[in-house]
């Protein structure tokens, strides 16, 4: 964090994103009772994968984004996967979308997402990663390519801000 502290951000799937802080030296939890922070979850019906995964954390501009793929990963071509974010002033959250509503509700907007101009090509863009790469902005991710049989892809496509500090992704 901006405070030099490290934290893990995990979760996959079945129960939401969570973040944890670490020991500085040893790179693991704080002994005793583990404290882990919800930052993102999809609520579904009782007994249902709550189907969210891949958090990554970055700070931008006074704020902490988390970047979130929901839906279906690994299903080549009919991959549902997609990328939302979300940002808070706090490492812990709240993150919200630009809309303001809470990523630990479903929430978030969407970055990156197969109903986008590449459509007909690329499905379940997701897993994605930030770099800044000296004055520019990207999202690394994995997409499926449907002209190659569902072949898994890595993807990097820039990214520009918007004066109020939203992100998009130019595919």
């Amino acid at each position: 964090d901006r405070n030099g502290r490290p934290w893990l951000a995990f979760g996959s799937f079945w129960s939401g994103l969570k973040i944890v802080e670490l020991n500085p030296k040893t790179g693991k939890p704080p002994a005793g009772p583990l404290r882990l922070h919800a930052i993102a979850s999809r609520p579904v019906p009782l007994g249902a994968p709550d189907s969210i995964e891949a958090p990554f954390l970055f700070e931008r501009a006074g704020y902490y984004y988390l970047l979130a793929s929901y839906d279906w990963c690994c299903k080549g071509k009919n991959s549902t996967y997609y990328t939302v974010i979300g940002r808070s002033k706090n490492i812990l959250g709240p993150y919200v979308g630009r809309d303001r509503r809470s990523m630990t509700e479903g929430f978030g907007t969407v970055l990156l997402h197969a109903d986008f101009k590449d459509r007909d090509r690329w499905r379940g863009p997701g897993h994605s990663a930030f770099l800044h790469d000296r004055s520019r902005d990207y999202v690394v991710y994995h997409a499926y390519d449907s002209k190659n049989g569902g072949m898994p892809t890595l993807r990097i496509a820039p990214l520009i801000w918007s004066q109020d500090g939203w992100p998009t992704a130019i595919t």
